[in-house]
């Protein structure tokens, strides 16, 4: 078996050369399987204390006590809490475009890492029942051809030896794009945008949302509202960047 896993990285690598996404890099990969080399992967600043015990949010200064951000104070999010492995910016944002727009497919296994590494230090995996992403609508997911937050829920299910349910959750209405959206209006975009259509699925279950960039939240807000009204016992996010 381990032969053949060799046999077929190779392959991919000959398919997919391991070129760095990294802006201006090009270099081939140290890492067996990766496309991120080791200098630019090191340039992605990492999330890591000092956050809103909710949203993830970072804290000014050190924080070594339970800490709810005054955003989450005022209006506290449907998810027990949500996670980003680092700011959106940089490498990492580059590489988040090129999979999300530009069908760069075979960055899945650098991001996936992302979100592992972020699962392991912000949660307990072992909690995890069902790993669920969040929702493309049909029209444009049609358009993509693919939903990258569901491949990285997959891969990320893989792992960590959970079941990944992509059908659990649906966008049942097309909402516009999210961009250049305050975080009320935001809020008011996606209400009412989602639907559960396998509540036994989640149902007495800790749900760990998946997706690729996490803003304000409202998105992931909305997933969970749903997911909780459906019996979902727990809802945690976690998301490979974090937008401003």
């Amino acid at each position: 078996m381990h032969g053949l896993t060799t046999f077929m990285a190779g392959v991919i690598d000959g398919l997919y050369p391991r070129v760095c996404p990294g802006r201006g890099c090009g270099r081939l990969s140290e890492r067996a399987g990766r496309h991120l080399c080791n200098d630019c992967r090191a340039r992605i600043e990492l999330y890591s204390s000092s956050l809103c015990a909710l949203c993830g949010r970072e804290v000014e200064g050190q924080v070594r006590h339970t800490f709810v951000c005054g955003v989450c104070r005022a209006a506290r999010p449907h998810y027990d809490r949500a996670r980003a492995a680092g700011h959106f910016s940089g490498v990492l944002r580059d590489m988040v475009h090129a999979f999300k727009y530009d069908s760069a497919l075979w960055l899945c296994a650098d991001l996936t890492d992302l979100l592992e590494g972020c699962l392991t230090a912000h949660f307990h995996a072992d909690e995890v029942d069902v790993v669920v992403p969040v929702p493309l609508h049909p029209v444009r997911q049609r358009e993509r051809s693919y939903n990258q937050s569901a491949l990285l829920a997959h891969e990320l299910a893989r792992r960590i030896d959970r079941r990944c349910d992509a059908r659990a959750l649906e966008r049942v209405r097309a909402t516009e794009t999210q961009t250049h959206l305050n975080a009320a209006h935001r809020r008011m975009n996606m209400l009412g945008a989602f639907r559960v259509a396998r509540p036994d699925w989640v149902r007495q279950r800790c749900v760990l949302l998946v997706d690729d960039v996490m803003t304000t939240g409202a998105t992931l807000d909305e997933c969970a509202r749903v997911l909780k009204k459906a019996g979902a016992r727990a809802v945690w996010a976690v998301t490979a960047g974090r937008g401003v």
